[in-house]
């Protein structure tokens, strides 16, 4: 069976709402993202570094609820930076964007506290060399990378198993 072919049946499964079709259409579009976030991830770790200014830096409540269970969250950061007598704000942390809720706010601490402090007023500020203006607290790390990699093709892999072996 050739790919045109595959994919038409694939597309018409799903539009029938038949498991293996959106499995698969919904693994293409894992493999799409994933891919595209781990190729940024990677440009990330050769970005260039300064020092700049921490203007605030903490958690801030995301939505709302009247359970606290329930409240979201999401890493908040304010900082300044020069690059080539320029001056630029950001207020990207990471190029993970993280929402939890109250439970599990300890997993926004603990990215936070990978933020690299030279002192408690100035922050290590990792900005893309070619559009200075993008910029964040913390670079992607090879950790990451594999993370983002395996739920890429993961999906795929259990497709596979599923639907054809």
């Amino acid at each position: 069976m050739d790919i045109v072919n595959y994919l038409q049946q694939m597309f018409d499964l799903a539009s029938e709402g038949e498991l293996q079709g959106i499995w698969f259409w919904a693994s293409c579009y894992m493999l799409v993202v994933c891919l595209y976030s781990m190729f940024f991830q990677i440009q990330t770790r050769f970005w260039a570094s300064t020092v700049g200014t921490i203007h605030s830096l903490g958690l801030k409540e995301f939505g709302s609820s009247n359970e606290l269970s329930e409240q979201q969250y999401r890493g908040n950061a304010l900082y300044s930076y020069r690059v080539n007598s320029q001056a630029y704000e950001g207020t990207r942390i990471s190029p993970w964007v993280f929402v939890t809720n109250y439970n599990a706010k300890g997993i926004l601490r603990k990215q936070l506290s990978g933020i690299k402090m030279p002192t408690k007023d100035t922050v290590v500020v990792y900005y893309n060399p070619n559009k200075p203006k993008k910029s964040f607290l913390i670079k992607a790390n090879r950790f990451g990378i594999v993370i983002t990699f395996i739920v890429a093709v993961a999906p795929f892999v259990s497709y596979v198993g599923r639907f054809h072996v």
